[in-house]
């Protein structure tokens, strides 16, 4: 198995990051975020790698927006998911960036650890919203409708 402080979830298949995540503990996982390039280099490569996780069968009916806001480190990282939404003979796209351009549909703010958990399927997102460990803000419903628009990797 790779060692975190090496980890590049682009090498790594879902369930290997999935696993790597799960059996990290929490120091080795401060180490990596409290690292600004590593952090960088973490959550970029998680990012990329999210249009592929992406169920266009499962796309809502509308053209959304994901902002996800990750605390912690040297202030927080902002991404955007854009998903098109199932419109007529268009099959649904999803893409990210680091430079969010649309008004969002749903903002989800975590700690850095707690996102690794999420996205990597070592966490329940509803405990997790419940127990405060996730914020939101705007479409609640949508958010809860995640896990089934995205392919969420198990360890």
């Amino acid at each position: 198995m790779t060692d975190i402080d090496s980890i590049d979830p682009q090498t790594l298949s879902p369930q290997e990051f999935a696993r790597l995540i799960k059996h990290a503990s929490h120091e080795q996982l401060d180490a990596v975020l409290d690292d600004p390039q590593r952090r960088c280099a973490l959550l970029d490569g998680v990012f990329s790698r999210m249009a592929g996780q992406f169920r266009p069968e499962s796309a809502p009916g509308r053209d959304s927006a994901i902002h996800w806001r990750i605390t912690g480190g040297n202030g927080d990282d902002v991404y955007e998911t854009w998903i098109t939404g199932a419109q007529g003979p268009s099959t649904p796209q999803c893409s990210t960036s680091k430079e969010p351009c649309h008004d969002p549909r749903v903002t989800l703010t975590m700690a850095a650890d707690q996102f690794l958990a999420l996205v990597s399927g070592n966490s329940a997102p509803t405990m997790m919203f419940i127990t405060g460990k996730v914020k939101l803000d705007g479409d609640i419903g949508f958010a809860a409708n995640l896990t089934k628009i995205f392919d969420m990797p198990q360890a």
